[in-house]
């Protein structure tokens, strides 16, 4: 009987966390959709400052440049990091919860994309004419021309990070630092204000974390059936889907945006 307390007791007060940090991190995105409708008292100053070291040091462009458009640099080296929690552990319950937070940022880069088209906020640091924005010379680099607010790259990523120190991953605050560098990569060459970035990370923590609760969990641990049933189809679906997600479905997008262009 006193056991069955205590698992209540644990169950309620783990629901509790859950929804607490939920709620954290709403707070987290309003705010910094306060701070993008009002650029002069953040996004402006910090995108200044950084863009004041533009030019100075081409290898620094170029690494930025680099962190800006190749996933293999952050997206791929974290969705691999979540394949090392995954078989880090053999427990479905674990394996459950990485599978649900996988998905999970995946929903929370089509929310942030749809956010962009639908938020009264800001176009990008290029195309910001009070900014005047130095782009680093002779490096071709293509923007969306569209609000930025918030950034679905910081979104993505910064809940595959969560979903790699949920996992209780060694290398959790190596994927951290990692995703930081190359967001502020992002500011440096006029891809995002810095309140994109962190409504994306309010977001991405958001999903994340309603992610954890047990009903969503439990979808999890069904789909985990289908490892069982079929192994080389599961882990088939799971690395394309996987790869899908480190790049942001980038192909893909780009495919469609072909078609559309013949069409």
């Amino acid at each position: 009987m006193q056991g069955c307390v205590q698992s209540h007791s644990t169950m309620a007060a783990s629901v509790s966390r859950i929804w607490r940090n939920v709620f954290v991190s709403g707070l987290v995105l309003l705010g910094a959709f306060g701070l993008a409708v009002q650029p002069d008292l953040f996004d402006r100053p910090v995108t200044r400052l950084l863009n004041g070291y533009v030019g100075h040091w081409p290898v620094l462009d170029r690494l930025a440049v680099t962190a800006f458009v190749f996933p293999t640099f952050s997206g791929c080296v974290l969705m691999a990091l979540v394949w090392s929690c995954w078989f880090d552990t053999g427990e479905v319950e674990q394996r459950a919860r990485i599978l649900v937070g996988t998905l999970a940022s995946f929903a929370a880069g089509i929310a942030s994309r749809l956010l962009q088209y639908t938020l009264p906020t800001h176009l990008r640091p290029v195309y910001d004419k009070v900014l005047g924005f130095q782009e680093p010379a002779n490096l071709e680099i293509t923007h969306n021309s569209w609000n930025s607010f918030p950034s679905d790259h910081a979104t993505v990523f910064s809940a595959l990070v969560l979903v790699i120190w949920l996992a209780d991953s060694r290398f959790a605050v190596f994927a951290a630092v990692l995703t930081v560098i190359v967001e502020v990569a992002r500011i440096y060459v006029g891809g995002h204000f810095p309140s994109d970035l962190i409504g994306g990370a309010g977001l991405a923590a958001m999903a994340i974390w309603i992610a954890q609760a047990s009903w969503f969990v439990s979808i999890g641990r069904w789909l985990m059936t289908f490892e069982q049933r079929s192994p080389s189809l599961f882990y088939l679906g799971a690395f394309f889907f996987s790869y899908q997600i480190a790049s942001l479905f980038l192909d893909v997008r780009n495919a469609l945006s072909l078609v559309r262009q013949v069409l």
